[in-house]
């Protein structure tokens, strides 16, 4: 990897890989998570639906196809209190090229035009593409709300962090969205070129040759006003509050979120991944062997851990008359970490499981890149293979001071209304 692009806020990072047969280039901007949360999404939409010479899906797409079918990728998240926007290109290699051409080169060039044609020019998209890209991204809302999984922890992590950046959707609402008019979407694209951290990654055999030269010209003329990202907000578990819902709904849902002051996504929280793994991660795990299979009490119970926040949330689909003997059982699982009550051989299934799973990564062109996105904003940034050695020297005593610093803050439950309305 080299820095490439001399910009305040910028990171470039080229990851050599002869795996693979094209060549990926991936560009994405963090924001601090706020109520402008939609307009940035939209912008983001508007930015992969094409270019200034190619306005219309025709013209676009058929660009695409004469790159030997190059396919554009985004997508938006949450990285802890900021929010991630992220647009790639992934093209095939030059030397599979027929006439020799530059295809990489090319694919460079078209994602500049992407990200900056428009906004140079001072051009506004058409009526036609942003009404097209409001409806799709206010599909993309709705989605998560018909998911009932996904929308309960949601749920959960919005009432959790409600005082919080992370509290926020990250493609803010649908009613958000509707009312986006043009001016606050031109906002959206100079708070985003401006004002962002910008994360770069090229994975692949070929570099190309003058894609940071072109993108650090095009960040120039838009003239930057960055706006260092400030620190994750990550407090102590309050008095558990418990919320209920009610839905039409067959299953149940129960999640509970637990909070550590031992927060971030540097080499000194590994052990909380560990910890949140062994609980309530693979097949073996204290939640899939004993609250879901032993007891019987859930159709699912995972736990998923969020480093960043120093969060896990614990989701469940449980029948109404189980939730509370699933939440009993669940947080006994969590006394049983904290007292030591887990063998050497879980250890050693999470530590083979989580490093099987990390060194995926580098055989997934998408995964490789999102991998040192996220670590671009981290202090001490580590490959996949450090990671892993981090993880194995995890000790016994490292997994029950990090279950002893969790606590529960927040339980959201999902009942059925009675109409059984809904499928699931």
């Amino acid at each position: 990897m080299k820095d490439a692009i001399k910009n305040s806020g910028v990171s470039y990072s080229y990851i050599p890989s002869n795996r693979f047969k094209t060549t990926l280039i991936s560009v994405g901007f963090y924001l601090p998570s706020s109520r402008n949360n939609a307009a940035n999404a939209l912008a983001l939409y508007l930015m992969r639906s094409g270019t200034e010479a190619l306005p219309d899906t025709y013209s676009f797409n058929r660009k695409l196809a004469n790159l030997y079918g190059a396919s554009i990728t985004s997508w938006i998240a949450k990285l802890g209190d900021c929010q991630e926007l992220r647009l790639g290109i992934t093209v095939n290699d030059d030397r599979y090229s027929i006439g020799n051409e530059h295809t990489v080169d090319e694919a460079g060039k078209l994602l500049c035009d992407m990200i900056f044609a428009r906004f140079l020019s001072k051009s506004d998209y058409p009526a036609e593409a942003v009404s097209r890209e409001k409806r799709l991204l206010k599909e993309a809302v709705a989605s998560k709300l018909n998911d009932k999984r996904t929308y309960a922890r949601n749920r959960c992590e919005a009432i959790m962090c409600a005082n919080e950046p992370f509290g926020l959707p990250e493609e803010g609402t649908e009613e958000e969205i509707s009312a986006l008019e043009n001016g606050e979407i031109r906002k959206a694209f100079e708070r985003i070129l401006k004002e962002s951290f910008i994360s770069i990654q090229v994975v692949g055999a070929s570099e190309p040759v003058c894609f940071a030269d072109s993108f650090s010209k095009c960040l120039s003329a838009v003239g930057r006003d960055y706006k260092a990202l400030p620190d994750d907000v990550i407090t102590a578990a309050r008095d558990g509050d418990t919320v209920t819902e009610t839905m039409p709904v067959k299953q149940g849902k129960l999640v509970l979120g637990l909070r550590s002051e031992n927060g971030g996504a540097d080499r000194d929280t590994v052990a909380n991944w560990i910890m949140g793994d062994i609980f309530g991660g693979g097949p073996y795990s204290k939640l899939f062997c004993n609250v879901r299979e032993k007891m019987s009490l859930c159709y699912y119970c995972s736990a998923r851990s969020n480093r960043r926040k120093g969060i896990i949330l614990v989701d469940s689909g449980v029948e109404d008359q189980n939730i509370e003997a699933a939440k009993a059982a669940i947080l006994q699982q969590l006394d049983d970490m904290r007292n030591g009550r887990f063998s050497d051989k879980d250890m050693a299934s999470s530590k083979l499981s989580m490093c099987d799973s990390i060194r995926s990564v580098e055989s997934d062109q998408s995964a490789l890149a999102r991998w040192y996105a996220a670590r671009s904003l981290e202090k001490s940034p580590a490959s996949p293979a450090e990671i892993c050695e981090l993880l194995n020297a995890v000790t016994r005593e490292d997994i029950i001071n990090a279950a002893k610093s969790f606590r529960l803050d927040t339980v959201y439950v999902l009942r059925p209304d009675g109409t059984q309305k809904e499928a699931e």
